[in-house]
């Protein structure tokens, strides 16, 4: 007859600490990579991921944040060390994008894109400018549109 123990069997699950999400997530905001944090914090990287994704993700880039508006007021009250440390960051700036075009149109407005069959029409119209077939090809207005 096999002995009962109360004690389950194998290693007991990992339980991350509110002060364990917080060095993982300033560890990787300051760029460490997620092998060396687990070293640091006795798991593997395969137990990092699992339970501190957030903080590798979304808590890195708020820490790294964090120092950048430290950065921003330090400069803001005449530090030039923090002002050229803010400055050598290069901004990533985004366009804004163009709002969607009006389904249903035929002719666009200058500016507005072109549909697929309207954009080959008008390719269509101009295709042979500037080649030998230029002088070959009429130039006559397109037909009124039927709808």
């Amino acid at each position: 007859m096999p002995i009962k123990s109360s004690k389950p069997r194998g290693r007991p699950a990992y339980k991350p600490t509110a002060a364990a999400r917080r060095t993982v997530s300033v560890a990787a905001g300051g760029g460490m990579k997620h092998e060396e944090i687990a070293l640091a914090l006795g798991i593997g990287t395969d137990t990092l991921r699992k339970y501190f994704e957030p903080e590798l993700s979304v808590g890195a880039n708020l820490r790294r944040m964090e120092v950048l508006q430290g950065l921003y007021q330090a400069a803001k009250r005449g530090s030039t060390a923090a002002a050229k440390a803010y400055l050598a960051v290069e901004p990533q700036v985004a366009v804004p994008p163009a709002p969607p075009a009006e389904a249903g149109t035929s002719e666009a407005a200058p500016g507005k894109k072109l549909g697929k069959k309207e954009q080959q029409q008008a390719d269509a119209v101009t295709a042979g400018q500037g080649t030998g077939w230029d002088d070959l090809l009429r130039r006559t207005p397109a037909p009124p549109s039927v709808q």
